[in-house]
């Protein structure tokens, strides 16, 4: 029993030491979006059913699925429906001046990054939103193409988990100091993890639950965190700036 007691201690110990102590102080190479304007609309499928909530915004994330048949990019967060490509999605804005985008990839792959990166590179030429956008993959040595080809890139990281993080930590860390992603991004609840792990780098961050007024508050002191740039919210209104 008392060896039991020792290892669960040491076993404690030696988490709170890892939990603690950063892995990495590296820094992105640029910032993609310095504004202190960090909230952004979640999950825009269609601009006309936002109507006047879009002016509230000068972000927004979007979810595709890039349709090599088609050479399309569906915008849907899952299932087969879409009613917007990403083209005709851009289309439906009274103007995209200002406006920024954060494009979560969902099936980004090696079979599909060299032409759905032509495709991206059209459509922001055609609109001039190349330095507008960040492209968002988990994939991050296939997203570091985009990266090669003028494009801001954000890192997808998993959730914190007491003990999954022992087994990726590592090569989160490897893979952020070899590619330097412009920016890593993660769900709220995990950035008391990665803040500390990485206190120099540029984090993005969703808030899916916090959706209530009492709410409002916990987001409001994300905001104040320097590394927090972007963080995606499912409120109608940008109750931190006055427009």
């Amino acid at each position: 029993m008392k060896v039991l007691l020792r290892i669960i201690i040491l076993f404690l110990v030696f988490y709170l030491i890892f939990y603690l102590i950063p892995f990495s102080h590296v820094k992105p190479d640029t910032i993609f979006y310095p504004s202190e304007d960090k909230l952004w609309m979640h999950r825009l499928l269609d601009p006309k059913n936002e109507n006047d909530n879009l002016e509230e915004f000068t972000g927004y994330e979007i979810d595709v699925f890039y349709n090599k048949k088609k050479n399309i990019f569906e915008v849907k967060h899952h299932g087969k429906d879409y009613k917007h490509t990403l083209l005709s999605l851009f289309s439906e804005f009274r103007s995209l001046e200002g406006k920024y985008f954060w494009i979560d990839f969902k099936n980004l792959d090696s079979m599909n990054v060299e032409e759905s990166m032509l495709l991206l590179k059209r459509i922001t030429e055609q609109y001039q939103l190349r330095d507008n956008i960040i492209v968002e993959s988990k994939k991050i040595e296939t997203l570091h193409k985009f990266k090669e080809n003028g494009f801001a890139i954000s890192y997808w990281l998993p959730n914190y988990h007491f003990f999954g993080v022992l087994s990726n930590s590592f090569m989160i860390t490897n893979n952020i100091i070899k590619y330097k992603p412009t920016a890593i991004s993660c769900d709220y609840n995990s950035l008391h993890f990665y803040l500390k792990k990485f206190p120099n780098y540029s984090i993005n961050c969703w808030t899916n639950d916090l959706t209530s007024e009492k709410d409002k508050q916990k987001i409001v002191n994300l905001s104040k965190n320097k590394n927090i740039k972007i963080i995606l919210v499912d409120f109608k209104k940008n109750f931190l700036i006055t427009r």
